[in-house]
């Protein structure tokens, strides 16, 4: 679907490795540390990319919802919003949803969603 709404996709190797792109920055994000401040931020416990949708832009968003919770622990997921220009440029992080808003559908945000950190 061109320019229209996000459209379920099978799981593939590449939309792990999308997220994997963006860990990082999604952290920095999820823990609230503004961009340009050092931080040393420890690992997310579980990264897996449970579900995935596409949507062709100028490029593409993908919309991800990861597990960031260990094994043995309630579920806990984050949902990125990940764009990949047509000119080979690296993922990058557009938004990112958390707490109960990342529990819910995985479906199309434009902006920050979920619960601040204090």
């Amino acid at each position: 679907v061109l320019c229209g709404a996000a459209r379920a996709a099978a799981l593939t190797a590449e939309h792990q490795h999308i997220a994997d792109a963006v860990s990082a920055e999604a952290r920095r994000r999820y823990c609230g540390v503004p961009a340009g401040v050092m931080a040393k931020l420890t690992p997310w416990p579980c990264y897996l990319v449970l579900e995935a949708h596409s949507q062709v832009v100028a490029g593409t968003n993908y919309f991800l919802k990861v597990r960031v919770s260990a094994d043995g622990e309630p579920l806990e997921c984050v949902q990125l919003r990940v764009f990949v220009s047509l000119f080979g440029d690296p993922p990058a992080l557009a938004a990112l949803r958390k707490g109960a808003a990342a529990a819910g559908a995985l479906s199309y945000f434009a902006e920050e969603e979920g619960e601040r950190s204090t």
